[in-house]
């Protein structure tokens, strides 16, 4: 951008031709009362070219736990609506850019108001008119992996089916095989890991991993260093061991990320395939 001018020009000459022919998007930011009167903005995606349909619907939580998802242009979030999916991304409590209060409101103890925050958010999609009630899947990387865990397990039966990507599956071996300045960052979110035990045990996903009845995507990369591949493999022996639907993609060359293109088209290709078939 010229600063004198204001006028606006490409950096490059980087034709995408393939662009121009995807279906138009309605972009929204909404927002519903949790159980406790605090507000939830939600970003919603509508393929326009569904207009009026009831669509199913990708809730992508955002991974942190201190961040937020802003309204953006995403390969995965435009390959999904293109598709016939209604995308939404909700800022629940814990999320930043709402205030140092809103960020803090899911720490320690109060991660049991986030959790019915997850609830708020389902029942609020669910009575949507562009949404199919019966269709909903949540999903998410690293601690938005950890967020579909936690649905998955305290609530199983209000998500249609379930994608982790790299989510921490059990908090204390996480907290342990991290990076240590992780491991520190994460004591006012979670707890330390030897003196609240028990509350790292409350807020773990594989303790009660056996409540999990949906279908789960779970992705890991091989050299993770942030959330370990061992958390995914764990997690994918419990479910498999119980008959639980679950398909598992492990990423060769690829850390705490979804980097390489390959590695982008294999796994959207993938989970396409297998919410048409959880769906159904």
């Amino acid at each position: 951008m010229n600063v004198a001018t204001g006028e606006v020009t490409p950096l490059r000459a980087d034709l995408r031709p393939g662009l121009a022919s995807l279906p138009p998007l309605a972009v929204t930011i909404e927002t519903t009362p949790s159980f406790d009167g605090l507000t939830i903005p939600i970003n919603i995606y509508l393929p326009e070219h569904a207009a009026g349909a009831r669509l199913p619907v990708i809730a992508s939580f955002h991974g942190g736990p201190s961040a937020s998802a802003a309204v953006h242009w995403a390969p995965s979030l435009r390959f999904y609506t293109a598709l016939g999916y209604a995308v939404i991304e909700p800022n629940v409590r814990g999320s930043t850019g709402f205030g140092r209060a809103y960020e803090m409101a899911d720490n320690r103890e109060k991660r049991a108001d986030w959790l019915r925050d997850l609830q708020t958010v389902n029942a609020w999609v669910k009575a949507q008119p562009w949404a199919d009630p019966e269709r909903v899947v949540i999903s998410g990387g690293s601690y938005g992996g950890y967020t579909t865990l936690m649905a998955l397990t305290r609530d199983p039966l209000a998500w249609r089916a379930g994608i982790d990507a790299f989510g921490p599956a059990n908090l204390r071996t996480f907290l342990l095989t991290t990076d240590a300045a992780i491991r520190s960052g994460f004591v006012p979110e979670f707890g330390d890991v030897d003196k609240d035990a028990a509350l790292i045990e409350q807020f773990s996903p594989m303790r009660d991993v056996a409540k999990i009845a949906r279908p789960l995507f779970v992705y890991a990369g091989q050299d993770d260093p942030r959330v370990p591949r061992s958390e995914s493999d764990a997690l994918v022996a419990a479910l498999r061991a119980r008959a639980v639907p679950v398909e598992y993609m492990v990423a060769p060359n690829e850390g705490h990320s979804v980097d390489r293109r390959d590695t982008k088209i294999q796994l959207m290709v993938r989970i396409a395939r297998f919410l048409e078939d959880s769906l159904r």
